[in-house]
């Protein structure tokens, strides 16, 4: 009643300011001329009601004034409509008045429909709240003859009307700011008179996701509803959101994996404060848990109402059920199944929860990979293994260790094989396979492998000594062990066959091949495994420069010239100097020095040499010495 009279005397207020803004007159800015309105929605019409308030009087047909609209002149005109919003300034030019024009501003606002809600009472009742804040006031037309009634602009004012009967009505409303024309478009709303609040219904409740749900319902028009909120059970609700023209909500920041959450809707009376309640509709606590063999699914929800759970696996109708648990045997291992659980309510609404996702599995332990070889390569190591056939591999592991350390996972694979691009010679490398099966079990790490590394030494007499580790990968172990010989160009000298050793000596002479390469194969005990390969070891033999310390030029043919030789000497330059550094002889065609210099024979003395060689493997090498010449 309070309230009602304070909205009354708010709205005889209003009307006495709006009588007193069209009295009011609103004059220039040197009171030259008025004019009807300064402000208004467009378009806006302002007309110049008195154009001479100071003599002598202008504006007439001998001594027309010039009025200036949005940058426009014409003459003697006294109304003119501001078609858009904007700030513009009207002015008047007089031809008495010494100076420039009288002027007076213009307000010109956007034509806005004020929003507004419209909320259903029983009894033929209405309660209007304007949420719009483009206005100073506000004004109602119930649509049924009754007076309009003005009310403030104000955080969500409210205003309330009784209908004498029930049936639909045109509601419409339109703003006004304080000292402005009245000329503002109305929103019209339709709406209809109720006795009695009709009861809303939830259809259905879906999970979103693990923090979310939305709930669809059906309202009728204009009904203010209350959502309220039950956890893990479906008695104690409590308040949890208004909702006005929405046909669905969403509900977050829940816990959907440790609750299940009751909802019920009311329609709200905001005249008398009484509630009408729709059903009641639950979500579910739902679990799947994948054993061996079985996939079990588990739920909480309120059962009040609920006539079965219906139970889709991957999409599509499976089983229904009148109790919450349900076990899954029908199932393949390392198959994924998704299940979602549908409460069938026997009103017809539905809840609907999570889609839960199991892989199913198998707990058989996978046989160790006991059967691996390996071949070297250039920076690079490529194993291939065999697979127990009871098992099915999906996914191989490659675990690697270094100088007896522990294992560590390096890589993945799809096959039985794997090249590891970081392989290296002296890392002492072993490796360790493991592999996960179409079931999920992942075995244990295989035995040791390790790939076969050549190592060698080559002395002064260039005797090469070969040395190998034994290979490690095979469930029976080596068979035997061949080395293979090859020339700088590849081409397979000589094959040694080793029986189950570890060492070799090269000690063969060759005067053709300073480069020389090897490598070992490791053959099997089961026939069934290929062959393992070693590194290719390399090995450049030293070119072993010989030379006398004397010789004699006497013509007997025996050490009669002086000459520096080798093993792999591809080029070289000898030059033989005196005592005082004179060149005495040169050559690089690998010819003997005669112990003459401009065809004499020199005198006994010694000679300094030097000769620059370069071998067969390219490598380039400096030696000199003192040889001394007897006649």
């Amino acid at each position: 009643m309070v309230k009602s009279r304070q909205l009354i005397l708010f709205t005889l207020l209003l009307l006495i300011i709006s009588f007193a803004s069209l009295a009011q007159p609103y004059i220039s800015r040197e009171m030259r001329f008025q004019v009807d309105q300064v402000k208004g929605c467009a378009p806006l019409t302002i007309a110049i009601t008195a154009a001479n308030l100071k003599p002598p009087g202008d504006c007439n047909g001998s001594t027309p004034c010039i009025m200036n609209y949005e940058g426009v002149s014409q003459s003697n005109v006294f109304s003119y409509t501001y078609a858009t919003p904007g700030i513009f300034k009207l002015s008047v030019l007089y031809q008495s008045q010494v100076g420039g024009p009288d002027d007076i501003t213009i307000t010109v606002l956007p034509n806005i429909q004020p929003n507004f809600e419209i909320y259903t009472c029983s009894g033929n009742r209405v309660s209007i709240k304007v949420t719009d804040k483009n206005y100073d006031q506000y004004f109602i037309d119930f649509g049924d003859a009754s007076p309009v009634i003005g009310i403030p602009s104000s955080n969500n004012q409210v205003a309330t009307h009784n209908y004498a009967s029930s049936g639909n009505r045109n509601i419409s409303i339109h703003g006004k700011n304080l000292s402005s024309a009245d000329n503002c478009n109305a929103l019209t709303q339709n709406f209809l008179a109720r006795a009695v609040l009709p009861v809303p219904a939830i259809t259905t409740l879906t999970a979103l996701d693990a923090t979310s749900l939305q709930l669809d319902f059906t309202a009728a028009t204009n009904l203010q509803l209350h959502m309220e909120i039950a956890v893990n059970n479906s008695t104690t609700f409590q308040l949890f959101q208004t909702l006005y023209g929405v046909a669905a909500t969403t509900v977050p920041n829940i816990v959907l994996d440790q609750n299940f959450y009751c909802f019920r809707l009311s329609a709200y009376d905001p005249c008398t404060g009484a509630n009408t309640y729709s059903n009641t509709v639950c979500s579910q606590k739902f679990s799947v848990t994948a054993l061996s063999n079985l996939n079990s699914l588990a739920w909480a929800t309120s059962g009040t109402g609920v006539t079965n759970y219906g139970i889709s696996r991957n999409a599509a109708p499976y089983i229904t059920t009148p109790v919450q648990t349900f076990d899954d045997t029908g199932i393949l291992c390392k198959t994924n199944y998704c299940y979602q659980i549908t409460n069938n309510y026997g009103n017809g609404s539905k809840s609907i929860s999570l889609t839960k996702c199991v892989d199913a599995i198998r707990t058989d332990t996978p046989t160790l990979i006991n059967n691996a070889s390996a071949v070297v390569g250039d920076n690079q190591v490529a194993f291939t293994w065999q697979q127990d056939p009871l098992f099915v591999p999906v996914m191989y592991t490659i675990l690697r260790s270094q100088n007896s350390g522990s294992a560590q996972f390096i890589a993945t694979a799809n096959t039985q094989s794997y090249t590891d691009p970081l392989y290296s010679n002296d890392g002492n490398y072993c490796y360790r396979i493991a592999y996960e099966d179409q079931c999920g079990n992942n075995s244990l790490p295989g035995d040791l492998v390790c790939p076969l590394r050549l190592t060698g030494t080559v002395d002064k007499k260039n005797v090469i000594t070969l040395e190998w580790n034994a290979y490690l990968g095979w469930a029976i172990g080596v068979k035997s062990y061949t080395l293979e010989k090859y020339s700088q160009q590849g081409n397979l000298l000589k094959t040694f066959s080793l029986g189950t050793g570890s060492t070799f000596i090269d000690n063969e002479i060759d005067l053709v091949n300073q480069i020389v390469s090897y490598r070992i194969i490791a053959a099997a005990n089961d026939l069934t495994m290929t062959n393992s390969v070693s590194n290719i070891a390399r090995f450049v033999k030293g070119v072993n420069l010989f030379y006398p310390t004397a010789f004699t030029p006497n013509g007997d043919l025996l050490n009669d010239g002086f000459m520096v030789s080798g093993q792999y000497i591809a080029k070289m330059q000898l030059n033989i100097f005196d005592r005082w550094g004179t060149l005495i002889f040169s050559t690089d065609k690998n010819e003997p020095w005669d112990g003459t210099y401009n065809g004499k024979l020199m005198p006994e003395t010694t000679f300094v040499w030097t000769a620059k060689v370069t071998d067969v493997a390219g490598q380039k090498m400096s030696r000199n010495g003192i040889v001394i010449l007897f006649n």
